[in-house]
């Protein structure tokens, strides 16, 4: 019984010695890459965190170590979290995915060989050539099979190649995805020969599995080894850190004075500055700021400071900017909006027990305040006209002259602007006086010490001055503004005085630079004309203003006064396709409509840029019709006709002999278009473009019966003619608001309707 006894305990002493040693790892397991540097530049670093989650993801997917449930089934259990998620500070760029497979699947792949008919000979014997194929990949003859092929019956031979574990394929990949990174500006920091990044890099953490699965993926970067450490904050936890998850590095981390995720650290900041206000205060709304810093700082606190109240009777723009652009802080208003005399800093650090580093920075802005109301006051001393005859001093760039010169340009970009306004009843002479008070001294400000110091006030700070020295508030306005739009979502000038300064500042800006050699070339635009070009069609679509894109830049050609790069000519073709491109761009983009849209809509006519928006927003309304899109295929039939059956022997353009139509189709089709075409015509012309798109749908049933029953292309000459003219006319009118003939078809793709493109 003893011995049973002892011979039991045993058995159990091994099962659990079993249990204990056996350690199997699981098919699934988390990566953690972390890539620690000097600190990148705040502008930098959300689009270098997006850049390396991406490139991780590629190498994932190329790898087959991600896409989980295609080579499963059924499908392994995953976290439920997002396949990949990133997150960064200045100070590391950090990659985490919860799950990719241990080893990558096998791949099988079926290699085809010779037909069969060649690999055997009568006697059903192997030749040659099944031989030849199942050496070269490693199988026997008798281990080859047969597969259908569309080109009949052939052998094939089945390859499997073992997956490569992920620790192994990683090795050898994460070091391109993070060597790969391209930044704005990049450096060496060891040899030649060695990587280019955005700043230098000091450690890599490199992690798959966790826990007591947990093992470095073993690579080399810049004389950098991969390791299981991190660090935390730079002046307050030196030590490395090791870690074997995510959960212990975000907790490490944390305790180390480091948040690593940008959301969290922007509700810190967002938390830590409300608690510091008074319940009737709030920050000035400023999210471009609140990214700076969030991107600034590893573990961000706020701090209030406050400013002498006399600083108050400078103008808000100009207080605002100097917190903002040189220092970095919040300025604070009450709920309507009136400036306090306090700010809030942001700090990289916990906290300032003794207040010095809030009198550091009270003193600092003290110091700029100071300069500010100095360089107010003394501009003050000098009137915007005085300021206007020193424009010739100040170079706007080497090949277009001086600001003064400008200037010149700009009034006749804007005499012309105003002309067509006024024709149109759009503009009166009270405001053609305030464009023309306001384009000579917009630029005014360029000579003043305020704008030496603070750039980013040009324009602001011109408007502000001529309000104070008491010219018309138009004037004021127009000059304050007239820098917007600044991009596709900025603001336009508040008046159409404002607004015609902006497009002669921008059209010149435009002109000029094609003029002299500096229009934009692939991703490189140094003198933002895109820029500018959009600007001007979105103060155009904006502000409702009818005007002639070629007129416009005719005027603004005619204006030039320097040594020309290229024929006239040519100068004015290669600018009406930038303005087309910028127009397409804008529609599609910013409208949001669809692409065979606005091809439709610009096919037919785009000259005015209102004009082409209304009859887009016209045709986006009506193509969901059947009797719209059967048109549509009509339209593409009539032009294939005209253009490629049809020859200069067949026909002319001209009018159609209403006696010689013999076919009862082609007279009621005649007789609808001249009812339609009319009815259309008078729509269009009171830009009511949906209804006369609608007027034209419905002549689908007409256009059906007419190629039903008629033959174009007939042998008589006369009536092949007489039909083609009445093609022509049709073709003319499906033309006229938009080009029908340019608009996708519909077609059914896997039980939903897509568009596809059809060339004519």
């Amino acid at each position: 019984m003893n011995r049973g006894a002892g011979d039991m305990s045993n058995s159990k002493r091994v099962e659990r010695t079993a249990k204990v040693g056996a350690i199997h790892e699981s098919p699934l397991l988390p990566l953690l890459l972390e890539v620690g540097c000097e600190e990148i530049p705040a502008r930098f670093l959300a689009q270098a965190e997006k850049d390396l989650g991406e490139r991780v993801k590629a190498i994932l997917e190329e790898s087959r170590l991600l896409n989980v449930g295609a080579v499963h089934e059924p499908p392994l259990q995953t976290t439920g979290q997002p396949p990949l998620q990133t997150y960064s500070t200045p100070r590391r760029l950090v990659v985490r995915v919860p799950a990719v497979l241990a080893k990558q699947p096998d791949k099988v792949e079926e290699i085809i060989g010779p037909p069969v008919k060649v690999a055997f000979d009568a006697e059903g014997k192997p030749t040659r050539a099944a031989e030849s194929f199942a050496q070269k990949n490693g199988v026997a003859v008798q281990d080859l099979t047969r597969v259908i092929t569309p080109k009949g019956e052939y052998l094939a031979a089945r390859k499997t190649t073992p997956g490569r574990t992920a620790r192994d394929l990683l090795a050898e990949t994460l070091p391109l995805a993070i060597t790969g990174l391209s930044f704005p500006k990049s450096m060496y920091w060891v040899a030649k020969a060695g990587p280019r990044w955005v700043r230098p890099i000091r450690w890599v953490l490199a992690v798959l599995g966790e826990g007591k699965q947990a093992k470095v993926i073993p690579f080399e970067i810049a004389e950098v080894k991969s390791s299981r450490y991190t660090y935390g904050h730079r002046a307050y936890a030196k030590a490395p850190r090791a870690v074997s998850s995510f959960a212990e590095y975000a907790k490490k981390l944390r305790q180390a004075h480091v948040e690593f995720d940008p959301q969290s650290r922007l509700q810190t900041i967002r938390n830590e500055s409300g608690v510091l206000l008074e319940p009737h205060l709030r920050l000035v709304e400023d999210r471009s700021l609140e990214d700076w810093h969030v991107n600034s700082a590893e573990w961000p606190s706020a701090l209030r400071g406050g400013f002498d109240e006399r600083f108050l009777h400078l103008p808000r723009e100009i207080l605002i900017t100097v917190m903002r652009d040189h220092q970095k802080y919040f300025a604070v208003e009450d709920r309507k909006g009136k400036l306090e005399p306090r700010f809030i800093a942001i700090l990289n650090r916990d906290d300032d027990p003794l207040g010095l580093v809030r009198q550091g920075h009270e003193r600092v802005l003290t110091a700029r305040f100071r300069d500010a109301e100095f360089f107010w006051n003394t501009d003050l001393k000098t009137n915007l006209l005085e300021r206007s005859l020193l424009l010739h001093r100040i170079t706007y760039q080497a090949d277009l002259g001086s600001y003064e010169q400008k200037i010149t340009r700009m009034h006749a970009i804007a005499s012309h602007i105003c002309d067509v306004l006024e024709g149109k009843g759009l503009l009166g002479q009270e405001g053609r006086k305030h464009v023309r008070e306001a384009v000579g001294f917009c630029k005014c400000d360029l000579t003043t010490q305020m704008v030496q110091e603070f750039p980013e006030l040009q324009g602001v700070v011109g408007g502000l001055y001529a309000a104070a020295q008491g010219e018309p508030q138009e004037v004021a306005d127009a000059i304050y503004d007239h820098y917007l739009p600044q991009g596709v979502e900025d603001r336009c000038p508040r008046s159409t005085v404002g607004a015609i300064v902006s497009l002669a500042d921008k059209l010149d800006g435009v002109v000029g630079g094609f003029a002299v050699g500096h229009e934009p070339t692939g991703s490189s635009d140094p003198f933002a004309l895109r820029r500018q070009g959009n600007g001007i069609i979105k103060v155009l679509l904006e502000i409702s203003l009818p005007i002639s894109i070629r007129g416009a830049v005719q005027e603004a050609i005619n204006a030039l006064d320097v040594e020309w790069r290229r024929p006239r000519e040519e100068l004015f073709t290669t600018l009406l396709e930038f303005f087309a491109e910028r127009l397409r761009y804008y529609l599609e983009t910013v409208k949001g409509l669809r692409y065979d849209t606005v091809r439709a809509v610009l096919a037919a006519g785009w000259d005015i840029p209102i004009g082409a928006l209304a009859r887009a927003e016209g045709l986006e309304a009506i193509r969901g019709g059947e009797d719209f899109q059967a048109l549509s295929q009509a339209a593409k039939r009539i032009k294939n006709i005209l253009r490629k059956s049809a020859t200069s022997a067949d026909w002319e353009p001209g009018e159609v002999d209403a006696a010689g139509l013999q076919a009862e189709e082609e007279r009621q089709l005649f007789e609808a278009y001249q009812r339609v075409a009319g009815e259309a015509n008078e729509l269009g012309a009171k830009a009511q473009y949906e209804s006369a798109l609608e007027r034209i749908s419905t002549l689908r049933p007409t256009v059906d019966r007419f190629f039903d029953k008629v033959l174009v292309m007939a042998e008589d000459a006369a009536l092949r003619r007489n039909r083609l003219r009445l093609l022509g006319k049709l073709d003319a009118l499906f033309s006229g608001i938009a080009d029908f003939a340019e608009v996708a078809e519909k077609t059914e793709v896997g039980g939903r309707k897509s568009e596809v493109g059809t060339k004519t």
